[in-house]
């Protein structure tokens, strides 16, 4: 049986892969989504209900839709032909009035200092009171210690954790400093840490570079540091998963998906409910993604504002 769909929203980087007639293969299925593979790009192609991306198309498809009960499997051939997508001979995606989503990189105007330090010190407060054992969770109550670059007292942490810890400590150090090569350092000993297409280490570098870029964007400072710190960050990429890759770049540029644009956009302009949920949007990502993108937004905003305010 042949599935149809069409195309709500595409990101930036799934336009241009998309934007001519293309031959591809499924690279991975999910529940909620699956990833197309051209060339060396992957694009996430997404059930209604997903978080947009710079890297997805987000379809039509219902959220109580499983993609594996579509009949989508890895290996199926993948054809862009005029304005549809084509997935084997089970899912055919109309293009045909797809809205072009922009991420936003920064915000126009800041809240003052104590305001945003109050939103900061709330996001810290529900992020830690929600965190699990998994992935990264157990590092939200320790966030200002790590941003100070100071090694908290904890017991019981998961081998991901305790692992990433001393290293996420460093890079935070090396930023201080403006340690390009201790950036690297740092970098090169947390990506690809933790399992999966999108590993728990790499998620909180997106997060903490996102963060970095936003505040010295929306408050216009050392731009040019930042992009140095994040592009040493990015050059470490390579030992990682193809997808981490592709998340990595667009966040060192302050694109992310909009959850997390949310939620930055929140603590530094919004009022407290806004934060409130914005944290519980951000929670609900991968299985533990968002939570380990919370860990880097808060480090790496906690780390910037002190910097830049």
């Amino acid at each position: 049986m042949k599935h149809y769909a069409k195309a709500a929203f595409i990101g930036p980087a799934a336009f241009e892969v998309l934007k001519k007639d293309v031959t591809g293969e499924v690279h991975s299925v999910f529940e909620r989504t699956f990833n197309i593979l051209i060339g060396r790009e992957l694009v996430g192609i997404a059930r209604s209900g997903v978080s947009r991306s710079p890297i997805n198309l987000i379809t039509d498809i219902p959220p109580s839709e499983n993609v594996p009960s579509l009949g989508v499997r890895k290996g199926m051939q993948v054809r862009r032909v005029s304005n549809r997508v084509l997935v084997g001979e089970v899912l055919e995606i109309s293009l045909k009035d797809v809205e072009l989503w922009r991420p936003k990189t920064r915000v126009e105007r800041c809240l003052g200092p104590e305001l945003i330090e109050r939103n900061l010190g709330l996001a810290k407060r529900l992020a830690a009171n929600k965190s699990g054992r998994e992935g990264l969770g157990q590092l939200l109550k320790h966030v200002d210690e790590i941003a100070a670059g100071k090694m908290p007292q904890t017991s019981d942490l998961n081998v991901v954790a305790r692992a990433a810890l001393p290293r996420l400590i460093d890079l935070v150090k090396a930023t201080k400093s403006e340690n390009v090569e201790g950036v690297k350092g740092a970098a090169q000993k947390l990506i690809g840490l933790g399992p999966g297409l999108s590993p728990s280490a790499d998620d909180a570098l997106s997060g903490f570079t996102a963060a970095l870029w936003w505040v010295s964007r929306s408050l216009n400072k050392d731009i040019d540091r930042v992009k140095k710190i994040n592009e040493a960050v990015v050059s470490c990429s390579g030992a990682t998963t193809l997808l981490s890759q592709q998340l990595l770049r667009h966040a060192a540029k302050g694109e992310t998906n909009k959850r997390v644009e949310e939620l930055l956009d929140a603590i530094l302009t919004g009022e407290p409910t806004k934060v409130e949920s914005g944290i519980e949007e951000v929670l609900k990502i991968g299985e533990t993604s968002g939570i380990d993108m919370i860990v880097g937004v808060l480090v790496g905003l906690n780390l910037g504002l002190s910097i830049y305010i």
